[in-house]
């Protein structure tokens, strides 16, 4: 009985002395974003969902995603609600900037595309790397025409996306450029997809208001996860440290649809002798 007292109490004291198990050391990635990004916690996968919410599991276990994306800020509104500044006390390493969609002309809280957005853009820049996080530049997500007739997208002359996004995106890319900052391509990537996928099957990653009428602007849970894999599978070919600690989404690039090759008309048989033969048949 002895005995085993004795052994219970060096396990104990082995306990006791034993270092605790070392945590993974965590990599903090914050989202600054508008609705494509927020997070909804929706449990219904046909309701809308932001790629902020879903991109976490495409990170190994040493990265912790901070999502603060809200519905319906801009460049500026972002900074005046506040919401940037608890983005930089969060201390992050990393910073996904995303904001845009609603910088777009007719949005209450619009930005010049050429002008102010960039300015805008260049200041939080400024103002991450002051705190020492590196800023990773992300193109805007594609807002799909909805069809009202039937219900479904619509893309125009064959392309699926609303022009108003475009120059934005642009500026997005210039000032990454100019900054020498890491800029993934959603925009571009998203509307070759969904012209690839066609029309009807495009309209399945977009939710439904209570009405019935399709959202183009807002995602479901497919489309969340089809921005957070293009996001994901950007980074993985830039030369960004965090790449190391992504996972492979294995994203799946459908095949452009072809459209059936017309068959060419058969050439007409001409039985006209020409006029040199006539003439000649006439000597």
């Amino acid at each position: 009985m002895k005995i085993v007292k004795v052994i219970v109490m060096l396990l104990a004291a082995g306990a006791l002395c034993a270092e605790p198990a070392a945590e993974l050391p965590k990599i903090k990635v914050a989202l600054a974003g508008s609705s494509a990004c927020q997070t909804y916690n929706s449990k219904d996968p046909k309701l809308i969902w932001g790629w902020g919410e879903v991109i976490g599991k495409y990170f190994k276990p040493e990265v912790k995603v901070l999502n603060f994306a809200v519905s319906g800020l801009s460049t500026r509104s972002f900074r005046d609600r506040g919401v940037w500044k608890k983005l930089l006390d969060s201390k992050p390493d990393y910073i996904f900037m995303t904001l845009g969609a609603n910088d777009t002309p007719g949005k209450k809280f619009a930005t010049d595309a050429r002008t102010t957005y960039k300015e805008n853009l260049r200041r939080y820049a400024a103002e991450a790397e002051a705190i020492g996080a590196k800023m990773i530049f992300v193109t805007l997500n594609q807002s799909l025409r909805g069809d009202p007739k039937t219900n479904k997208a619509k893309f125009i002359e064959g392309r699926a996306y609303r022009k108003g996004r475009a120059p934005y995106s642009q500026s997005v890319r210039e000032v990454a450029a100019e900054l020498k900052k890491p800029c993934l391509e959603l925009f571009d990537n998203q509307q070759k997809i969904m012209e690839a996928m066609g029309e009807e099957e495009a309209g399945k990653l977009y939710r439904f208001k209570p009405d019935g009428k399709i959202d183009g602007s807002h995602t479901n849970k497919a489309g969340a996860e089809l921005l957070a894999k293009i996001i994901i599978t950007e980074l993985r070919k830039s030369d960004c440290p965090l790449s190391e600690y992504t996972i492979d989404p294995q994203l799946k690039v459908p095949l452009p649809k072809e459209t059936p090759a017309k068959k060419a008309a058969p050439a007409k048989k001409t039985h006209k002798k020409s006029s040199q033969s006539k003439k000649n048949s006439k000597k």
